[in-house]
C-alpha cells in the first residue's frame, strides 16, 4: 500500500501537467477575435428559370422562350446555380421583326436577379448579348424579366 502523501503527490502532478498541456498554449492576456463576425450563408438551393405560368422550372434548358417574342436555342450552359448563368446559343423572335424571326442570331445569354425562395430559387432577369444587331434591337434584349412563380 503506498502512504497517501505519494498518491496525493502523484495526483498534484497530474493535475499540474494536464493543466500544462492544455493551458501552456494560451497567451496571457486570453483569447483575442479580430474581424467582422461570421455570417452564416443560405443552403444552396437549386436555382430554376421558368418560361410562364403552368411551364416547369428548368435547370440548364437547351433552348428558353422569355415573354412572348424572345426563342433561345442551342444554349450551352458555362456556368448555372452561382449569382449569375452563362451560356452561349441563337436568339430569335418576333421582337426584331420579319429580320430575326426565321434566322436566328448567334447569341451570348447571362441569367442573374436570383430570387431565393423556399426550398429553391429562380434567375429573374436575363441579357442577351447578339452579334450584328442594329443597337435598338439590342437595347431591347438588355434587361429582360423572366417569370418567377410566387411563393
Amino acid at each position: 500500500m503506498r502512504p497517501l502523501h505519494a498518491t496525493l503527490g502523484a495526483a498534484a502532478l497530474a493535475a499540474g501537467l494536464l493543466c500544462g498541456l492544455l493551458c501552456g498554449c494560451a497567451d496571457p492576456g486570453g483569447l483575442k477575435v479580430a474581424g467582422p463576425a461570421h455570417t452564416p450563408t443560405p443552403t444552396a438551393a437549386p436555382v430554376y428559370v421558368a418560361e410562364g405560368p403552368d411551364r416547369p422550372p428548368l435547370r440548364g434548358p437547351a433552348s428558353l422562350v422569355i415573354g412572348d417574342s424572345v426563342r433561345l436555342s442551342g444554349l450551352r450552359w458555362r456556368s448555372w446555380g452561382g449569382p449569375t448563368a452563362e451560356a452561349t446559343g441563337e436568339v430569335a423572335g418576333g421582337w426584331c421583326g420579319q429580320a430575326c424571326r426565321d434566322k436566328p442570331y448567334k447569341a451570348t445569354v447571362t441569367l442573374s436577379g436570383v430570387i431565393r425562395q423556399d426550398r429553391s430559387a429562380y434567375y429573374g432577369r436575363a441579357t442577351v448579348v447578339a452579334g450584328g444587331l442594329p443597337p435598338e434591337q439590342h437595347r431591347e434584349l438588355r434587361d429582360l424579366r423572366l417569370f418567377v412563380p410566387q411563393r
